[in-house]
């Protein structure tokens, strides 16, 4: 990979129903873009091991993040502390697209690696059931 890229050169990566997921990192930090399509939420979940950062590009997200919620659009920067419990819904009918900056690095966000991802696993687990 060059030091100059561009996200056409990243592959796009179906990360839940409605939710694509693009990644690049460095060394220490990982640099992700996100596309949410209409009608998803991701309920409320929280990471132990990384920090993350998000900056809206396109569309409107409700957004929570520890006891403070918000509808937010493009400009907005959201922090989600190690450990705080967050979750996002999309809102309206645009799309949502935003970046993520999470530090260290989530392998489990890596093409090709084969280890679980413990924030996807406990989204899972809080799903409703659909009958």
């Amino acid at each position: 990979m060059s030091q100059i890229c561009n996200w056409d050169e990243f592959p796009i990566v179906d990360y839940l129903p409605g939710v694509e997921r693009q990644a690049v990192c460095g060394q220490r930090v990982m640099l992700t873009r996100i596309r949410y399509a209409k009608g998803v939420v991701v309920p409320e979940h929280k990471h132990d091991d990384v920090e993350q950062l998000m900056l809206i590009v396109q569309g409107r997200l409700w957004a929570k993040v520890g006891d403070e919620e918000k509808e937010v659009g493009p400009g907005t920067i959201l922090v989600v502390p190690l450990g705080v419990m967050h979750a996002f819904r999309q809102v309206g009918e645009e799309e949502v697209v935003f970046h993520e900056c999470f530090a260290p690095i989530r392998l489990e966000y890596l093409i090709g690696y084969k280890g679980p991802d413990p924030a996807l696993e406990m989204i899972r687990k809080q799903r409703p059931k659909v009958d």
